[in-house]
């Protein structure tokens, strides 16, 4: 008799037992589309009674030991959103609320208002700043370094002047030296860009910065002052340096060395169209800009021009000096290091995503909100960038997918939708025996 009612007990535990696997399991299917999921198993293990007579142990039914979390590595889809991040192999995202950390290898990121790498749910997502203390911080995008070159201290122009251009007129280059004041002088002028493009042969423009970061235009223009012989002089407009009267505004400045002394290049060439060795090839510039920055001292080299009966043109400008730049765009590589690209084009490391592993990842607990938290049986969270010892590398531009496996779900919810109905079964039947032994009565 007594056996017979442990049978309703084990009838009772297989049905919870059973029914906690398939809450497990349609927990698992509900996810199959969240991003960085990991699928859940439920382990059974049977239940004894106690006081049982030796050799005749008769068993009490199944119970749920535990259910496991299985971090095997998801299939990684491209969605080309930089800001998109996946862990090619071991290793978890680090996100701060509060001062309270979560674990994730869910890495839809994107940057809040303030500039900073956060999830979906606003948690910061931590990493290692450049120029930080070494130590998980969270990540600001927008902090990215400037170069030091940023004001133009050279200029490096190469190209060609047309040997078969006619010769300017004599006096008229001075002509018009003496209507374009020198820039930092107070006098108004009444040369104007029109006249100087009108005399000039050729010119080209340059784009220059000061120590404050800001852009000016310089326009060298190039006069055939003689045969084999060019004359080029550098100009600004009048607003932009110190000195000018207002009225001024767009009108050209020339500018002289810093002695005030010179503020042309005499380019002499020989007979078959190369400078000749006692040439003028450069000129210091010497630039007071009129917006509080130092005044610019700029080398404008000309040595790599040649004189050839084709057009003028500029085969080559460089320059140093990049100017004050903005974030761009951003890139972020296998190692987890960010780049920003500025629109000055220059290009700046911001940070490096951190990651962690753990000794025991199946000891972690869920937090929902696609979280993860510490817990005793996970052990202590091992920091790391990644790529480094057992942390996997990141994948920029692409998100992990859930590891749940429907078609293999579904075959599990058939095995424990047989195994719920016949420990129900096992109830009725039992119920049953009980019915026939109360008519023996």
């Amino acid at each position: 008799m007594s056996s017979i009612v442990n049978g309703l007990f084990a009838g009772r535990s297989g049905i919870a037992s059973h029914g906690t696997a398939i809450a497990v399991v349609g927990d698992n299917i509900s996810n199959s589309s969240t991003i960085g999921f990991k699928a859940s198993r439920s382990e059974f293990e049977d239940l004894v009674s106690g006081g049982q007579a030796s050799n005749r142990v008769v068993g009490s039914g199944s119970q749920i030991a535990a259910v496991s979390t299985i971090f095997t590595q998801g299939t990684l889809e491209s969605t080309g959103r930089q800001l998109d991040l996946a862990i090619a192999g071991n290793g978890f995202f680090v996100l701060n609320d509060g001062g309270q950390r979560f674990y994730s290898r869910a890495g839809n990121f994107k940057v809040n208002s303030a500039g900073f790498l956060v999830n979906q749910n606003n948690l910061e997502v931590l990493g290692f700043p450049a120029g930080g203390s070494g130590a998980l911080e969270r990540i600001n995008i927008n902090n990215a370094s400037q170069d030091t070159n940023i004001s133009t201290s050279e200029i490096t122009v190469t190209g060609n002047v047309d040997a078969s251009a006619t010769n300017l007129a004599a006096g008229t280059l001075a002509a018009l030296n003496a209507t374009t004041p020198r820039a930092g002088t107070a006098g108004a002028g009444t040369g104007t860009y029109a006249d100087l493009s009108n005399a000039a042969e050729f010119s080209t423009v340059v784009e220059v910065f000061d120590t404050l970061g800001a852009a000016h235009t310089i326009t060298v223009f190039f006069f055939k002052t003689a045969t084999n012989e060019y004359t080029a002089q550098a100009y600004v407009n009048a607003e932009e340096v110190s000195g000018s009267p207002a009225g001024d505004a767009g009108e050209p400045r020339l500018i002289y060395n810093s002695a005030g002394t010179d503020a042309n290049i005499v380019l002499q060439f020989n007979p078959d169209g190369t400078l000749t060795s006692t040439s003028e090839t450069s000129l210091q510039l010497s630039v007071p800009w009129a917006n509080g920055s130092s005044t610019s001292s700029i080398d404008l080299d000309l040595s790599n021009f040649t004189q050839f009966s084709t057009q003028s043109n500029v085969t080559a400008l460089t320059q140093n000096g990049k100017g004050v730049g903005s974030v761009g765009s951003i890139s972020i590589s296998q190692n987890g290091e960010i780049f920003a690209l500025l629109s000055n084009g220059q290009s700046s490391i911001i940070g490096t995503i951190g990651l962690v592993n753990f000794s025991n990842p199946e000891g972690l607990t869920r937090s929902g909100n696609n979280l993860l938290q510490q817990s005793p049986n996970s052990g202590e969270p091992i920091v790391g960038r990644p790529g480094s010892g057992t942390l996997g590398t990141i994948e920029s531009g692409r998100i992990e997918l859930s590891t749940v496996d429907i078609a293999d779900q579904f075959v599990k919810l058939i095995t424990l939708q047989r195994g719920f109905q016949a420990n129900s079964r096992i109830i009725t039947t039992i119920n049953q025996l009980l019915n026939d032994i109360i008519q023996l009565a």
